[in-house]
């Protein structure tokens, strides 16, 4: 489309559309299916007791729905519902189609009696809908159907000879033809149709399909005709109403009721939907395609990140060294010396967080780390420096002596709480347990 907008509109042919924009028309009818696909298994995700099996259905009633909707546009308007939106129309080949005659002034001239001569019959209407709707899901259940059997081909699964049965053996050889078969006959139909595309863009054919050459369809622009003919009327049966002596039956009552009220609103309903939202969401896919394939939105993100994509400033320097000359850090350094006795390591024994203690004191310490937690506790109430190790091993008298002086609302699952830990890092060890009996930890 962005080569066709560039294009000189006063030398293309009036009458016949560009085969830009039959392309363009057929991959926004490839995105339709997918696109509804998403949207469902999104919604399925949270609905699934309302969704899923319709999901699991999708292509079915997919196949349904497109039905109904490409019925409407190809009765209405000889199109299908993108090429409609392209302003694109599907017509029979006539005389008059060949390249001896210009069809748009013939159009211009007498636009009612060559339209009707074009006018696509039933089994020409049958043909485009199946090659829209039809032709998709064939072409999507064969390719299924192909990667499943090929992967049991090229596993050995597919043997004739191991069948149990001959309708077995048979079934399986009709499976093997289809795996050879099948990619010739997909490379036949897409060769055809790039030939006849070639046709189409040469100007020596109006049928870039192999089914619309075949049936003798052509494509051309919508013009004044069609739209008038799908505008409603301004003409109304009241004459034919006044004319009419007899009272209406009660029947005829509850149909013209049935009509007035159910009939004519649903259908022009429907006529909004199809003609007005169906065209806008369209517009909005196409326009999130752009969107989402441009560079324009990569550059429009990139701008709104300039401010967020800028370094982070340092910390202020003067505030960290004030921090730090307030409570500076301290780090244990790993060497061969006994964290506790601060003597070398005898018997060395290490604990879950890593670091290693001669076993005699860090077996006294974690014992006995509730005492410890008291002692520091009470020392700091008599003004003692924080930063000064009690010694681990203390007559009772001092220790009965330390717990008197201690705060009295203090409570005994407070220290509890606070011993079993690492003398490091701090951290609670699983290995050491209160018990209750003997007033220590079980290491």
């Amino acid at each position: 489309m962005e080569y066709y907008s560039s294009l000189d509109a006063s030398k293309l042919d009036q009458e016949t559309p560009t085969l830009f924009e039959l392309i363009s028309a057929n991959q926004l009818e490839a995105l339709l299916s997918p696109s509804l696909r998403y949207v469902l298994v999104h919604y399925a995700q949270r609905y699934p007791g309302y969704l899923l099996k319709i999901t699991n259905k999708f292509d079915e009633i997919n196949l349904l729905l497109r039905t109904l909707v490409e019925w409407y546009f190809f009765k209405y308007w000889r199109g299908s519902f993108t090429e409609n939106f392209y302003g694109i129309k599907r017509v029979s080949q006539t005389p008059l189609s060949s390249k001896k005659y210009n069809a748009s002034k013939l159009t211009q001239l007498t636009p009612s009696m060559i339209e009707e001569r074009r006018d696509l019959s039933r089994v020409q209407s049958l043909v485009s809908i199946f090659e829209v709707t039809g032709l998709s899901y064939l072409r999507e259940k064969l390719n299924y159907q192909y990667e499943l059997l090929y992967s049991k081909l090229i596993t050995n699964q597919l043997n004739a000879t191991e069948a149990t049965s001959t309708g077995e053996a048979r079934y399986i050889k009709l499976q093997l033809l289809f795996v050879r078969f099948y990619p010739f006959v997909q490379f036949a139909c897409k060769f055809s149709n790039l030939i006849t595309t070639l046709l189409y863009l040469s100007g020596s054919c109006k049928s870039p399909s192999l089914l619309t050459f075949l049936f003798k369809v052509n494509y051309a622009r919508l013009n004044q005709y069609d739209y008038s003919r799908n505008e409603p009327s301004l003409s109304s049966d009241k004459s034919s109403k006044l004319d009419r002596v007899n009272p209406p039956s009660n029947l005829e009552r509850f149909a013209n009721i049935l009509k007035d009220y159910v009939a004519k609103p649903s259908l022009k309903l429907s006529k909004i939907i199809l003609g007005t939202i169906f065209p806008i969401a369209i517009f909005s896919l196409k326009f999130l395609e752009w969107w989402n394939n441009s560079n324009f939105a990569q550059t429009v993100a990139k701008s709104q990140r300039n401010d967020l994509e800028e370094p982070i400033p340092p910390p202020s320097l003067l505030k960290a060294l004030f921090i730090y000359e307030q409570n500076p850090a301290k780090f244990f350094r790993a060497n061969s010396s006994c964290p506790l006795c601060k003597d070398e390591i005898h018997n060395p024994a290490i604990i879950e967080t890593g670091h290693v203690f001669c076993y005699t004191c860090i077996f006294n310490y974690l014992r006995d780390s509730h005492k410890l937690v008291r002692m520091k506790k009470a020392a700091s109430e008599n003004g003692l420096s924080s930063e000064e190790e009690p010694e681990q091993e203390k007559d009772d008298t001092q220790e009965k002596r330390i717990y008197s002086k201690s705060e009295p609302g203090t409570s005994e699952l407070f220290f509890i709480d606070k011993g079993g830990r690492c003398p490091i890092t701090g951290q609670k060890l699983l290995g050491c347990k209160w018990n209750e009996v003997t007033g220590e930890f079980d290491v």
